[in-house]
């Protein structure tokens, strides 16, 4: 599987971040290419995502689920999703941990394990590093910006 780990700073307390991770509403404008996100209970989530990898397109409709949750600092969660029309599926595992750099900043440090089947893991795992790396600076970017404004 291939592992994506990514660390940003962002103003705010872990306690204010932690709320606003945890907001659908307040975070779903800030995941790079997202459409929607339902909640079906609190550690479940419906999010339809829909990216450019190299030469293809896909949506993803995903199931994701919060496994451990230890507030304000360790969030760990699955997903399952697929795109019929390109007969692949996507599986994660996300761990999210929080940590204070300051009164007043919090350094968030993420590891992902993605592992991608059918034809959309064919594109090669050099083109989905890229990628990656480009949709976490994106979302690091949207949530830097965002967690300053008013809920």
């Amino acid at each position: 599987m291939p592992l994506f780990e990514e660390e940003f700073t962002v103003n705010g307390t872990t306690e204010t971040l932690w709320d606003f991770l945890l907001d659908p509403t307040r975070l779903a404008p800030c995941l790079p290419g997202c459409e929607s996100i339902e909640v079906e209970d609190a550690t479940t989530y419906r999010v339809r995502l829909t990216i450019k990898v190299g030469f293809l397109s896909t949506t993803q409709n995903l199931r994701i689920t919060i496994t451990e949750a230890e507030r304000p600092r360790h969030l760990v969660s699955v997903g399952r999703g697929e795109d019929r029309k390109l007969a692949s599926q996507v599986e994660v595992r996300s761990t999210l941990d929080l940590e204070p750099v300051s009164p007043t900043a919090t350094r968030v440090r993420y590891r992902s394990e993605v592992r991608v089947l059918g034809r959309l893991g064919a594109v090669g795992d050099a083109v989905m590093r890229v990628k990656a790396s480009q949709l976490a600076s994106e979302f690091a970017a949207n949530v830097r910006a965002a967690v300053g404004r008013p809920a």
